[in-house]
């Protein structure tokens, strides 16, 4: 058995100077996501054996923030087959992963990384999806079960999605656990 968390990279800040995608950062929101986003993995005990991430600007800033806030001692891998990938070519990077890292994080961007994570999560026969498939919004996770021995061996339907968290959704919760 394999963890995956699917990171989407932070809010990114069109208004930044840049002169292409790749170079665009994060605006301060996304900045504060990225944080929490890490603070809250580690709360759960969820600290990474791996991260690895697109380095694109944004996902980079995304992805060293996350890092220091989960308390991630390792070095970040990064790589150029993330950014801008399709289902395929992040299934590609997942197989080529090092087989002693239990739990990766993958830092990244959409429709790609919805796309795997669609593509990886179990459908039980006859059994609809409650939703359309997952959404991952800026700094969103989605933590995965996968059944496989191997990274090598992940395939179509070998996941379970454990839970997905969004910034918003993140909030929510601890504004609700500061007023009990």
């Amino acid at each position: 058995m394999r963890l995956l968390t699917l990171l989407r990279h932070g809010k990114s800040d069109w208004s930044a100077p840049h002169r292409t995608d790749y170079q665009r950062p994060l605006k301060e929101r996304g900045r504060e996501h990225a944080s929490r986003m890490g603070e809250y993995m580690a709360s759960l005990g969820l600290i990474p054996d791996l991260i690895a991430s697109s380095p694109a600007v944004r996902a980079r800033q995304t992805a060293e923030l996350f890092a220091e806030a989960v308390e991630y001692e390792g070095e970040i891998t990064w790589d150029e087959g993330i950014y801008a990938a399709s289902a395929g070519e992040l299934l590609r990077v997942m197989r080529d992963l090092p087989e002693d890292s239990e739990h990766v994080v993958l830092v990244g961007h959409n429709p790609g990384f919805e796309d795997l994570a669609d593509f990886l999560i179990e459908q039980e026969p006859g059994v609809p999806l409650p939703w359309d498939g997952v959404r991952l919004p800026t700094a969103a996770t989605a933590h995965l079960l996968l059944n496989v021995s191997d990274w090598s061996d992940v395939r179509a339907g070998c996941g379970k999605l454990l839970w997905l968290m969004t910034p918003k959704a993140l909030g929510q919760s601890e504004e609700w656990a500061s007023n009990q």
